[in-house]
Protein backbone atom coordinates (compact mmCIF):
# COMPACT_ATOMS: atom_id res chain seq x y z
CA UNK A 1 0.00 0.00 0.00
CA UNK A 2 2.75 2.18 0.68
CA UNK A 3 4.38 1.51 -2.37
CA UNK A 4 1.04 2.45 -3.97
CA UNK A 5 1.10 5.77 -2.62
CA UNK A 6 4.84 6.66 -3.28
CA UNK A 7 4.11 5.87 -6.91
CA UNK A 8 0.82 7.98 -7.00
CA UNK A 9 2.85 10.86 -5.29
CA UNK A 10 5.34 10.70 -8.00
CA UNK A 11 2.99 10.64 -10.60
CA UNK A 12 1.38 13.35 -9.39
CA UNK A 13 4.53 15.75 -8.91
CA UNK A 14 5.50 14.47 -12.15
CA UNK A 15 1.92 15.61 -14.27
CA UNK A 16 2.36 18.80 -12.13
CA UNK A 17 6.09 19.96 -13.08
CA UNK A 18 4.87 19.25 -17.10
CA UNK A 19 1.54 21.89 -16.46
CA UNK A 20 3.92 24.32 -14.68
CA UNK A 21 3.07 27.59 -16.80
CA UNK A 22 5.14 30.09 -15.34
CA UNK A 23 4.70 32.83 -18.12
CA UNK A 24 1.54 32.56 -18.79
CA UNK A 25 0.03 34.24 -22.09
CA UNK A 26 1.37 34.70 -25.64
CA UNK A 27 5.34 35.63 -24.83
CA UNK A 28 6.60 36.91 -27.52
CA UNK A 29 10.27 36.46 -28.86
CA UNK A 30 13.40 37.10 -30.82
CA UNK A 31 14.97 34.31 -32.66
CA UNK A 32 18.28 33.27 -31.18
CA UNK A 33 19.11 30.10 -33.11
CA UNK A 34 17.55 26.53 -34.28
CA UNK A 35 18.55 23.77 -32.43
CA UNK A 36 16.33 21.30 -34.46
CA UNK A 37 13.09 21.30 -36.10
CA UNK A 38 11.40 21.28 -33.64
CA UNK A 39 13.31 23.02 -30.79
CA UNK A 40 14.41 27.05 -31.40
CA UNK A 41 15.89 29.07 -28.62
CA UNK A 42 13.95 32.67 -28.39
CA UNK A 43 15.17 35.64 -26.52
CA UNK A 44 12.06 36.91 -24.47
CA UNK A 45 11.45 39.69 -22.00
CA UNK A 46 10.01 38.18 -18.85
CA UNK A 47 9.99 41.08 -16.62
CA UNK A 48 10.02 45.08 -18.17
CA UNK A 49 13.59 45.22 -18.97
CA UNK A 50 14.85 41.73 -18.13
CA UNK A 51 15.37 39.09 -21.15
CA UNK A 52 16.03 35.46 -21.04
CA UNK A 53 16.97 32.71 -23.65
CA UNK A 54 14.54 29.86 -23.62
CA UNK A 55 15.05 26.90 -25.45
CA UNK A 56 11.23 26.10 -26.41
CA UNK A 57 10.26 22.46 -27.89
CA UNK A 58 6.91 21.76 -29.88
CA UNK A 59 5.20 18.99 -28.53
CA UNK A 60 3.22 16.28 -30.68
CA UNK A 61 5.43 16.49 -33.33
CA UNK A 62 7.05 13.51 -34.67
CA UNK A 63 10.44 14.24 -37.20
CA UNK A 64 12.34 11.75 -39.49
CA UNK A 65 15.69 10.32 -38.28
CA UNK A 66 19.06 11.86 -39.04
CA UNK A 67 21.03 9.02 -38.39
CA UNK A 68 23.94 7.13 -40.11
CA UNK A 69 20.80 3.83 -39.86
CA UNK A 70 18.27 6.15 -41.42
CA UNK A 71 17.25 5.62 -44.85
CA UNK A 72 18.69 8.08 -47.41
CA UNK A 73 15.31 9.85 -48.27
CA UNK A 74 14.67 10.31 -44.45
CA UNK A 75 18.24 11.80 -43.58
CA UNK A 76 16.92 13.90 -46.66
CA UNK A 77 13.49 14.70 -45.50
CA UNK A 78 15.50 15.72 -41.56
CA UNK A 79 17.78 17.78 -43.50
CA UNK A 80 15.09 19.90 -45.58
CA UNK A 81 12.90 20.11 -42.04
CA UNK A 82 15.80 21.63 -40.71
CA UNK A 83 16.08 24.53 -43.63
CA UNK A 84 12.42 24.96 -43.84
CA UNK A 85 12.41 26.13 -39.79
CA UNK A 86 15.28 28.12 -40.03
CA UNK A 87 13.61 30.05 -43.15
CA UNK A 88 10.07 29.73 -41.74
CA UNK A 89 11.25 32.15 -38.55
CA UNK A 90 13.99 34.11 -40.27
CA UNK A 91 11.21 35.49 -42.59
CA UNK A 92 8.35 35.64 -39.38
CA UNK A 93 7.67 39.54 -38.25
CA UNK A 94 6.37 37.79 -34.77
CA UNK A 95 7.40 34.65 -32.79
CA UNK A 96 5.62 33.65 -30.52
CA UNK A 97 5.26 30.33 -27.66
CA UNK A 98 2.31 30.66 -26.00
CA UNK A 99 1.58 29.67 -22.66
CA UNK A 100 5.15 27.66 -22.60
CA UNK A 101 5.48 24.92 -19.78
CA UNK A 102 8.32 24.26 -17.82
CA UNK A 103 10.19 22.63 -14.77
CA UNK A 104 9.93 25.76 -12.87
CA UNK A 105 10.68 29.49 -13.56
CA UNK A 106 14.34 29.19 -13.43
CA UNK A 107 14.31 26.77 -16.06
CA UNK A 108 15.50 27.35 -19.79
CA UNK A 109 13.75 25.27 -21.53
CA UNK A 110 9.84 24.76 -22.19
CA UNK A 111 7.27 23.04 -23.74
CA UNK A 112 5.05 25.26 -25.85
CA UNK A 113 3.75 25.22 -29.60
CA UNK A 114 5.91 27.85 -31.92
CA UNK A 115 3.37 30.47 -33.33
CA UNK A 116 4.19 33.38 -36.22
CA UNK A 117 2.71 35.66 -38.33
CA UNK A 118 2.40 32.98 -40.76
CA UNK A 119 0.80 30.42 -38.52
CA UNK A 120 1.86 27.79 -36.57
CA UNK A 121 5.33 26.10 -37.03
CA UNK A 122 4.62 22.97 -36.49
CA UNK A 123 1.34 23.02 -38.43
CA UNK A 124 3.07 24.01 -41.31
CA UNK A 125 6.02 21.59 -41.28
CA UNK A 126 3.27 18.94 -41.12
CA UNK A 127 1.38 20.53 -44.26
CA UNK A 128 5.00 20.27 -46.26
CA UNK A 129 5.48 16.75 -45.39
CA UNK A 130 8.62 17.34 -43.52
CA UNK A 131 7.12 15.69 -39.71
CA UNK A 132 4.21 13.87 -38.53
CA UNK A 133 1.84 13.92 -35.31
CA UNK A 134 3.74 11.59 -33.03
CA UNK A 135 0.28 9.89 -32.69
CA UNK A 136 1.47 8.29 -35.96
CA UNK A 137 2.61 4.89 -36.04
CA UNK A 138 6.44 5.52 -35.52
CA UNK A 139 6.99 1.91 -37.73
CA UNK A 140 5.37 3.99 -40.50
CA UNK A 141 7.96 4.74 -43.09
CA UNK A 142 8.62 8.40 -43.56
CA UNK A 143 9.55 7.49 -47.96
CA UNK A 144 9.65 4.46 -49.91
CA UNK A 145 13.36 3.92 -51.16
CA UNK A 146 12.93 3.58 -55.04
Amino acid sequence: MRIKSLLSLLLFATLSAADYVPYPGRMMGKLVSVESPITVTLKMQTWPGFYRNFTITMPGIALPEDTTGAPDCQRELAAKAMGFTQGFLADAKKIIAPDMRMENSASDNAIAPILTDKGGLGDALIAEGLARPDSVDPSQPWCAEL
